[in-house]
């Protein structure tokens, strides 16, 4: 068998090829060899506008329905947060009733909700969603949601974030606008939160609270305790209107209360006469509502821990200066919005326990009250009264002026509210014993009082309230104590009867002579009565039978005044005689639900000289 030279012949070609060299390892580095199989998939997608929708939805502009809306209120991205919360107050106030009657639990949880939300511009966008919804539904649609509003509030006002918590003061305005009674009603737990916004609690071994410093803050400590008890004094003042209505709506019964079983009780005769009363089950149940609110041991703890706080903060912006007392002291601005919380805290406080006392029968808060805090009160804030605001830097057009310009009219309410105080204070005392007033400090209220009477003017309408509740504690509450310590109030008396005669304002004129009206029925007030000034007014009243319009309230009055005060005012009566027979025919009656009856009554007013009675 011959030899086969073909493997020979390819080995040959082989070796005459050009052989490219390589550096190190002839083999491949490891992995080249193997399939990568890391690669990412993106789902397709279809436009929300692209989707079929029922055309009985209401969309917002984006072709969203509220339920789409409401599942990115709690998406991850704030830009997708905002976008779906401004939608959804969009839609909200576009068709209001048509959602709230089917979406109202949901919409209220998916907002209240963001209120914790890290974005304050989001925050804000839920307050006014917030806002439309509360403003469009009504209180009873409203209650079964109001705890989980309170718990939302509860969580911001205790956030470990300092812009969530500072938000939640503009929350609890809304609330306070909307549901002030539940939160009235929760008042206990809610007034707490304010003082761990300003303080904290001391150690043991020195109990209390301090003030807070705030750093790294936006706001000084001044500016956020100003913002804190602004809204508290708006809350209080929320909580003292809530237990008037309250009040109110309870029945007048005798002083003497007959219990029957645990919280249950009815009168057995009413005020007026000796009938038999049934038990009316609608007062008992809001009876029971007084007894959720802030009681007067609650309260006497809080104001406990709040005064020292107050004072503090006042005397770290406005610092007392020796040698000043008694003279007119121009404030800063912050100072002024800071006087303006604490007198006004002070003064709702002081209401509220009027009326816890008054529920109870007792005056013994009022008397701690005056025995912890009057003179602390006369020392820090009443020495230097009457304040006025300092305004400083006023640039006008391109040049700059620096001037000095002191204005008591941004302190009007202030000044008035702290006369209320002081006032207040000189109404309590035990009944073996009346306090000696201190004379000085009390012809200074009553030169001030006198001086804003006479000087009155229309731009100070902001302050009729204040006036209105000073003029009354002074000349009704407290003017017993005042003659008797040998102050005359007639001074006073004399200024507001002139105040109502030359009053252009009939709204401000109407609130001093309801005030005159109480004076002048009021058997206890003999010290004013007494005034030569009070017997001049009381002959002027036949003067008003004469106008063109008269209140019925203000018949009523001349009715009594006639009785009591016939020898003062039958002259001026004999004198108009016919005048005010014709002019009863044609006088516009005012708030009568009987007008003929009230026509008789001018008319009958002349039974005593003519023992003529009109029917």
């Amino acid at each position: 068998m011959g030899k086969n030279h073909k493997h020979q012949k390819q080995l040959k070609s082989e070796k005459a090829k050009v052989k490219l060299k390589t550096k190190g390892s002839k083999q491949l580095p490891k992995g080249l060899n193997i399939t990568d199989t890391n690669f990412k998939v993106k789902k397709i997608v279809i436009r929300e506008q692209l989707k079929q929708q029922d055309a009985t939805q209401i969309l917002s502009r984006r072709k969203l329905n509220v339920k789409d809306l409401l599942l990115r209120l709690q998406h991850y991205n704030s830009s997708v947060r905002q976008n779906a919360i401004r939608e959804l107050k969009e839609i909200v106030s576009q068709h209001t009733v048509d959602i709230l009657n089917v979406q109202l639990s949901e919409l209220l949880k998916g907002i209240s909700a963001l209120i914790l939300d890290k974005e304050k511009a989001i925050r804000r966008e839920s307050l006014k969603a917030l806002n439309l919804i509360l403003n469009a539904v009504s209180k009873d649609q409203l209650i079964p949601f109001c705890n989980i509003l309170i718990s939302y509030l509860t969580c911001a006002m205790t956030h470990i974030n300092q812009n969530i918590m500072e938000d939640s003061l503009l929350f609890l305005d809304i609330l306070i606008q909307y549901c002030s009674n539940f939160l009235a009603s929760n008042g206990h737990k809610i007034l707490l939160y304010f003082l761990d916004m300003i303080s904290k609690l001391q150690i043991q071994a020195q109990p209390g609270r301090q003030l807070i410093t705030k750093l790294n803050s936006k706001n000084t400590s001044i500016k956020w305790r100003i913002k804190v008890l602004n809204s508290l004094q708006h809350f209080m003042l929320s909580i003292v209107n809530n237990r008037k209505c309250i009040q109110k709506s309870l029945p007048i019964y005798s002083s003497k209360v007959h219990y029957v079983k645990d919280n249950d009780f009815f009168p057995i005769y009413s005020s007026n006469s000796l009938q038999t009363c049934s038990i009316n089950f609608e007062d008992i149940r809001t009876y029971k509502k007084l007894n959720r609110f802030v009681d007067l041991d609650s309260l006497q703890n809080y104001i406990d821990s709040l005064m020292p706080l107050m004072l503090d903060s006042w005397l770290e912006v406005c610092p007392k200066q020796y040698g000043s007392v008694n003279i007119q002291r121009s404030i800063s601005t912050e100072a002024v919005s800071l006087l303006k919380c604490i007198t006004s805290i002070i003064q709702s406080t002081i209401e509220y326990i009027k009326l816890l006392e008054r529920e109870r029968g007792t005056w013994l808060s009022s008397i701690w009250y005056k025995n912890k805090f009057q003179n602390v009160f006369i020392k820090n804030l009443f020495l230097e009264f009457p304040y006025v605001q300092q305004k400083c830097d006023v640039q006008i057009g391109k040049s700059q002026e620096d001037s000095t310009v002191n204005s008591s009219e941004n302190c009007l309410e202030q000044n008035l509210t702290l006369c209320y105080i002081y006032i207040w204070f000189t109404t309590i005392h035990n009944n073996t014993k009346i306090d000696n007033l201190d004379k000085h400090l009390s012809l200074i209220i009553l030169q001030f009082i006198i001086d804003k009477l006479d000087n009155w003017t229309d731009s100070q309408v902001f302050a009729v309230s204040c006036l209105t509740k000073v003029l009354r504690i002074l000349l009704i509450e407290a003017n017993e104590i005042w003659y008797k310590n040998n102050i005359s109030l007639g001074g006073v008396l004399k200024s507001l009867i002139n105040a109502y005669l030359h009053q252009t304002s009939h709204d401000f004129q109407m609130q001093l002579f309801m005030i005159l009206t109480e004076i002048t029925v009021d058997h206890n007030l003999t010290y004013l009565h007494s005034e030569d000034t009070f017997k001049d007014f009381i002959k002027s009243l036949p003067a008003l039978l004469l106008k063109k319009k008269i209140n019925n309230s203000t018949i009523r009055m001349l009715n009594k005044v006639v009785l009591q005060y016939r020898d003062w005012i039958q002259h001026e009566l004999k004198e108009n005689h016919d005048s005010i027979i014709e002019n009863a025919k044609t006088i516009e009656i005012i708030d009568s639900d009987d007008e003929r009856n009230s026509r008789l009554m001018i008319c009958n007013l002349f039974y005593f000289m003519n023992e003529q009675v009109y029917y």
